[in-house]
């Protein structure tokens, strides 16, 4: 849950960073904040509110501030329904906020107005929103999950729409288009909200959904979403080829119309230059220039003159060398209403009545420029070929124009009859027509309003220097054929996805059915498992196959000193250090896991388990081998046993041990002194055995009670010990009866009586008891065993030693008697 609340919050706050950015945009003027990419259409102020709206809301959540959500989505419904009837009306609200769009034209006819997708799209998420909050049926939480995937639709349709280009394909202006940035944004909102509600108590409560009723729902809600979305897709591949045909048409008669009227210029230039050296026209216009003192008639010019209208050329001219005219001959010329530059000789294309080409030869005297004789030569062919638009289609059109004096003058086209002007108006100086691009000398492809405010297809390019070239077409009638395909197709691919989403349903709801059981019958099994696992005391966790727990309950967590599910994911060799010598060095985990692997099948294994904060500490455990999918694991069962081997060592010290006095008991000084007899033969050495009986022992014990008996016992057992080496046994045989093992004796006879001898002064002197002290003796008899002699029983040793210290205690008692 922690996750999807992070998605929640995580989404809420890009939204409203883009809802603020966008609306800062158009109260800063900057076009960049706007449309996020040069181009796209962009995202008006109140699609900006409406994200900023949303993601606040996503930001506020359910639990503590569901009425601020709620608020947030009624007041969304209630504007975006008035933005939403504005399109249906087609009538102005007042909602549009058209005063903060004025400064920057991108071609709506609505300014400010969102495309009405995009308002339906802000609809459902204020419905959500104000829904979310109290969800305490069936019913609603559908319409909750429902309408959320139509957020998700609204927002895939977007932009597979903006690509497919519905005010193209429709002739409608292009607020009707929604923009990239909002397409995208209604996704993130449909995700954000999906978030919202999928960590909310009402959607993990079975009595709305159970996990196979949202497996069938998301399910087909997903397949109609998907195949609605693909087959818009295939909509759009079909509009790129079309589009790619249509520019390719538009821009073949903008390359083909330069390079005819570049051949027709130059055959008529050449031609006309010919006529007027065949009538040796220049030669007669000299004396107009610069006429002698005589005054001589012009009839050398007159005569070329109607040689050359009688060839054709209605028009003949003489002007100076400031091209006024001084002298003309044919019909008269009206004020040209278009003149175009074609060549650097300064010849012209001009329109009068009809389009005329003008021809200059230039005459010359003495080697200088005295003036020009003109031309005018009609085209007849001119319109018929530059203007044909027969292949193009009914709305298409191709303007030829120049610049003059701020503006566009243009020749006559099928549209217009004579030329006319084009002047960019005051809210347009955003955005360029194809012309002035054209004027520009670039050449290109654009979509675009044309100056009537139609949304067309235009080719541009230069066809001579300074003249601009455009070829367009009607979007509406480029795009007919995608038109008639989304009318036959829409309700084709609609009618799949929903023909798909019922066999979907139908073909999934058993199988669906059958493993939501399956599933909460394997989740019975394994809560059943888990709640054994946790009541049993033993610790229990497998490991795979890298040498890590897999799994670990929470007897094994408490064992190794580690909070609940701590184990998992640790290497084992952290954990477990087997006793299994093979040679191999853990570092990976993977030697601690052969180790182990090494002892499946044993029972009642011990080896040193280590705790979390470092410590050791003994442990039996029981190893079996599981198949888990394609990962061989290992299943560990195991229990502390400090206490158990503290206990067995507790009583294994009651057996060899004294109670009282901590001495060796008879049991192990027999087994000791059977060792050290088998070592002095294996050695040659020697060892002897004092066998020491307390005198005035039974009186102490009598007179003063058993507690100051046993404190004397202890008292004398402290002194005996210290008396000898550590490798020595002293051991006490019961009552008032101790032995002295000592091994490895160097003159084993003088040794063995000094220590005798020593034992008995110390044992003479006064033992404290409480306030008061007592003094007692010993008789002690010694025992010597060489080890190069024959081996002896260790009765008859016993024996002997004990029969010595009666003799000694018969003698006089306070003696040492020996060998």
């Amino acid at each position: 849950m922690t996750d999807y609340l992070k998605i929640d919050r995580l989404l809420g706050m890009l939204l409203v960073i883009l809802g603020f950015n966008t609306m800062l945009g158009w109260l800063l003027r900057v076009p960049a904040m706007v449309e996020i990419v040069p181009g796209l259409v962009p995202m008006v102020f109140n699609t900006g509110l409406g994200f900023a709206l949303a993601g606040i809301a996503l930001i506020a959540g359910d639990r503590r501030a569901g009425t601020v959500r709620a608020l947030i989505g009624y007041a969304m419904l209630l504007l975006y329904s008035i933005t939403l009837a504005e399109h249906v009306l087609d009538a102005t609200l007042g909602v549009d906020m058209a005063w903060v769009h004025q400064w920057y034209n991108y071609g709506n006819t609505r300014p400010g107005r969102m495309a009405p997708n995009s308002a339906l799209g802000f609809m459902l998420i204020g419905a959500v929103n104000a829904a979310a909050r109290c969800v305490h049926s069936r019913a609603r939480a559908r319409i909750v999950v429902i309408l959320t995937l139509c957020i998700l639709t609204i927002g895939l349709t977007g932009l597979g729409g903006y690509l497919l280009a519905p005010d193209l394909l429709f002739g409608w202006s292009r607020s009707a288009r929604m923009a990239v940035h909002t397409a995208s944004g209604m996704i993130v909102a449909a995700i954000g909200i999906w978030a919202g509600w999928s960590a909310s108590t009402w959607y993990a409560d079975t009595r709305f959904f159970t996990e196979a009723g949202k497996v069938r729902l998301l399910g087909t809600a997903i397949l109609i979403v998907v195949t609605t979305t693909v087959g818009l897709a295939g909509f759009v591949l079909m509009q790129e080829s079309l589009e790619k045909a249509i520019e390719g048409r538009l821009l073949s008669v903008v390359q083909s119309r330069g390079p005819w009227l570049a051949t027709i210029t130059r055959e008529t230039v050449q031609h006309a230059r010919s006529e007027l050296r065949m009538v040796e026209a220049v030669e007669a216009a000299v004396p107009l220039l610069r006429p002698s003192p005589a005054g001589r008639p012009p009839l050398a010019f007159d005569r070329a003159a109607r040689r050359l209208l009688a060839e054709g050329y209605p028009h003949v001219a003489v002007e100076d060398a400031n091209r006024h005219v001084v002298r003309e001959a044919g019909e008269f010329e009206a004020p040209a209403q278009f003149v175009a530059v074609l060549d650097k000789d300064g010849t012209e294309l001009v329109w009068n009545g009809m389009p005329m080409l003008r021809v200059r030869a230039p005459v010359i005297e003495g080697g200088q420029l005295i003036g020009h004789l003109r031309l005018d030569r009609s085209l007849q062919s001119f319109n018929r070929v530059l203007f044909n638009v027969a292949t193009l289609g009914e709305t298409a059109e191709v303007s030829a124009c120049v610049r003059q004096g701020g503006q566009m003058v243009c020749l006559p086209n099928r549209q217009h009859s004579r030329p006319y002007r084009l002047g960019l108006a005051e809210g347009d100086r955003h955005r360029d027509l194809p012309m002035e691009y054209a004027l520009r000398g670039k050449a290109g492809v654009m979509y675009t309003l044309d100056y009537r405010g139609h949304n067309v297809v235009a080719a541009y390019g230069e066809i001579v220097p300074g003249m601009g070239f455009v070829a367009r077409q009607d979007t509406v009638e480029a795009y007919a054929v995608i038109r008639r395909a989304l009318a036959v197709g829409v309700p084709i691919v609609l009618l799949i996805a929903l023909g798909g989403a019922y066999v979907l349903y139908a073909q999934t709801n058993p199988l669906v059915t059958r493993m939501h059981d399956s599933e909460r019958r394997a989740d019975q099994a394994a809560a059943e498992i888990r709640t054994l696992m946790n009541a049993v005391a033993d610790g229990i966790m497998t490991i795979g196959g890298d040498g890590r727990v897999h799994s670990a309950n929470p007897a094994a967590c408490t064992l190794f000193g580690y909070a609940d599910e701590g184990l998992a994911g640790r290497h084992v060799e952290g954990l477990i250090h087997c006793a299994v010598a093979d040679g191999r060095s853990s570092g990976d985990g993977h030697a601690a896991k052969h180790q182990l692997a090494q002892l499946v099948g044993r029972a009642n294994v011990q080896v040193e388990g280590q705790r979390s904060d470092g410590m050791r500490f003994p442990l039996e455990l029981a190893v079996t081998a599981v198949n888990v999918e394609a990962d061989k694991r290992l299943v560990a069962i195991m229990r502390d046993i400090t206490e158990r081997q503290a206990l067995e060592r507790k009583l294994e010290r009651m057996a060899q041990y004294d109670a009282l006095t901590g001495l060796a008991n008879r049991t192990l000084f027999v087994d000791r002194l059977r060792i050290a007899l088998a070592r002095s033969q294996r050695l040659q050495s020697s060892l002897a055995l004092l066998y020491i009986d307390l005198d005035g022992f039974k009186q102490v014990n009598d007179t003063k009670g058993h507690h100051a008996g046993d404190e004397l016992l202890l008292a004398v057992a402290q002194r005996i010990t210290a008396m000898v080496r550590r490798t020595d046994t002293v051991a006490r045989l019961g009552g008032d009866e101790f032995t002295v093992l000592l091994e490895d004796v160097n003159e084993a006879g003088r040794n063995a009586l000094a220590v005798a001898e020593k034992i008995l002064a110390e044992l003479q002197v006064p033992f404290p008891l409480g306030a008061a002290s007592v003094r007692i003796g010993a008789s002690i008899g010694v025992v010597v065993q060489n080890g190069a002699g024959p081996a002896t029983d260790i009765e008859r040793i016993v024996q002997l030693a004990d029969s010595r210290m009666y003799l000694a205690k018969q003698g006089g008692k306070n003696r040492v008697i020996g060998p």
